[in-house]
């Protein structure tokens, strides 16, 4: 089944791409981070939407307003760590592959749309929070709530607190629209499908070790432990990346956040994998600036993509079918 997949969220740029990959703005090294976020996301769009696949990289963003850089007690490249760097341009071919591809624009240091939309540390806020907010969690308590504390190694954001009044208007100009268009975006691909897959794509630092005291592998795929995705979606991704060379393992020490959570309901026809991408595989974590192996993993991702995306329309069966 084909079908096209139009966007209808407010404040967005929607991009048409056909067979090419999208122009996904990537010059290493000049684009400019301190500037206002203009909107809460960029959502690309294949010309035909020909696959029941949404990708998703809600922590790529790298627009820091100027008012925010001005008031922390970081430098820039602190909070630029937090950034899942240019996860963006590497998945960026599943356009081309048939699939939409939506971006957040706004940085992880200045609001995480993987956690609850009221995931909030009522001793980082001037104000009363609303009575519905969770300051309880897990995350909350590491000072990775939806507002963050802190950024890396558990380095401090903010020399104090800010205005309730801000956090509640950074959720609603930049949370809510991002997840509205998400949330559409899998609705619409489940009904042209009957199903939908939704990637969620991450990066992650290459150093510290998983809870077995072993080095982080190439890739990490989290379904919450099969929670959120069928195994055989899971199956197929770890197939795909594993022979093309990479060491891949699932669930440790990241089985999913928020997105995975909430939006992955095997039984109802919608999977959520995440996966997570060893940054020393195509970029200087000192510098933030990519090296040579990116070319190269941008390539791997979209031969591993082009992979899953058969296997899980069922392309590649019905092919070995028509060869028998």
């Amino acid at each position: 089944m084909r079908a096209r997949v139009a966007s209808t969220a407010p404040l967005c740029v929607l991009v048409s791409a056909g067979m090419s990959a999208p122009s996904i703005p990537f010059t290493p090294g000049s684009e400019a981070v301190v500037a206002e976020i203009e909107r809460p996301y960029t959502l690309y769009q294949p010309a035909l939407h020909i696959v029941p696949v949404v990708v998703d990289v809600p922590h790529a963003g790298r627009r820091y307003p100027r008012a925010f850089v001005d008031r922390v007690r970081l430098p820039l490249r602190s909070l630029r760590r937090s950034e899942d760097a240019y996860v963006d341009a590497l998945f960026a071919r599943s356009v081309a592959l048939g699939a939409p591809l939506l971006v957040a624009e706004f940085p992880r240091a200045y609001l995480d749309v993987n956690r609850e939309p009221y995931e909030l540390d009522p001793r980082m806020f001037d104000g009363r929070l609303p009575p519905f907010a969770n300051t309880r969690s897990m995350r909350v308590a590491g000072g990775l709530g939806t507002i963050p504390r802190i950024v890396g190694d558990a380095h401090e954001i903010y020399f104090g607190r800010i205005p309730v009044e801000e956090a509640l208007a950074r959720i609603d100009r930049l949370y809510r629209p991002y997840h509205a268009s998400l949330r559409d975006l899998v609705q619409r691909t489940q009904r042209a499908f009957g199903t939908c897959i939704l990637v969620d794509a991450h990066s992650m630092p290459s150093s510290g070790l998983d809870r077995e005291g072993l080095g982080k592998p190439d890739i990490i795929l989290g379904d919450r432990f099969g929670t959120s995705a069928a195994g055989h979606i899971t199956d197929i991704a770890e197939a795909a990346f594993a022979k093309l060379g990479f060491s891949v393992t699932r669930n440790r020490p990241y089985a999913g956040g928020f997105i995975t959570e909430h939006y992955g309901a095997p039984h109802t026809g919608v999977h959520t994998l995440q996966i997570e991408i060893n940054r020393a595989l195509y970029m200087d974590e000192a510098t933030l600036m990519p090296h040579d192996g990116f070319a190269r993993l941008e390539q791997a991702i979209s031969g591993a993509m082009a992979e899953c995306f058969a296997r899980w329309s069922g392309w590649l069966d019905e092919f070995r079918q028509a060869a028998e």
